[in-house]
């Protein structure tokens, strides 16, 4: 991407050694069984971090990498744990107003076996960024995102109400926003879900830093299903946020633990 490197404008530019080796550390602090990631480059790249993970003592060998309609920036995801299912979409046509989009990013959708018979279908998206463009509604194309995506879990969970369900991401909007609650459903529908409350150690729900506004959200979310929700840990869920914390992203990694697990 376009950045600044020791003061000087660079476009197509790779992120800088130094922020590696933070991304690295910061996953090192949470020591996840799963990981997703946004906004992860080329194959190369991300079997690099897969390999720098690998090194301090984070082995997750089974991956899914989603290649949608941004060619650039990936979501991916890691795990220690057999995919034993994948259900991937990385072309999704959307029509908003007369006119057929695609989502960016797609939907990362796979089910992981902990332990035999013991599954979790985990669906990862990083929705439109709240950035103008001149050929369409950046907001109306992050609405229909969440539209799709709120079928999608309806049908999984019409399909099989038993499944333990994670959904997770970069949703670009706060809980106040149309996508959110689009996304959730109603609390009364069988197939709701649920954002965890997920704070870091002083009680804070920020996620994310926009240095420009110097403004700090929540953007990022996990939510479950209400089959899930008796399981997670809430002691052991939360926001890593270590003193280093932007050295590595203007994200905070989000997590969540089940009981036994």
């Amino acid at each position: 991407m376009t950045r600044r490197i020791n003061g000087q404008l660079r476009t197509s530019a790779g992120k800088p050694e130094s922020e590696k080796q933070a991304v690295v550390r910061m996953i090192g602090t949470v020591h996840p069984d799963v990981l997703a990631l946004m906004e992860i480059g080329e194959p190369g790249q991300f079997e690099d971090l897969q390999r720098r993970l690998r090194k301090a003592g984070i082995d997750l060998p089974h991956t899914e990498y989603l290649q949608a309609a941004d060619s650039t920036r990936h979501v991916v995801l890691l795990s220690r744990y057999p995919i034993v299912e994948r259900h991937s979409q990385g072309n999704i046509p959307l029509r908003i107003n007369g006119v057929t989009l695609h989502s960016p990013r797609g939907i990362l959708d796979v089910t992981i076996e902990q332990s035999p018979g013991r599954k979790v279908r985990i669906l990862c998206v990083h929705l439109k960024a709240k950035l103008e463009v001149a050929d369409y509604d950046q907001s109306g194309l992050r609405e229909a995102e969440a539209q799709y995506l709120r079928r999608r879990v309806r049908d999984i969970l019409r399909e099989d109400p038993e499944t333990r369900l994670v959904v997770t991401g970069d949703f670009n909007d706060t809980k106040n926003e149309k996508t959110i609650w689009q996304i959730q459903g109603k609390p009364e529908w069988p197939d709701s879900l649920r954002a965890l409350p997920l704070a870091d150690e002083r009680g804070e729900f920020w996620t994310h830093y926009w240095s420009a506004a110097d403004i700090y959200s929540r953007i990022d979310y996990m939510m479950v299903c209400k089959k899930l929700e008796s399981e997670i840990d809430p002691a052991e869920s939360g926001i890593a946020r270590p003193p280093f914390w932007n050295e590595a992203s203007d994200h905070c990694p989000i997590f969540l633990t089940l009981k036994g697990h």
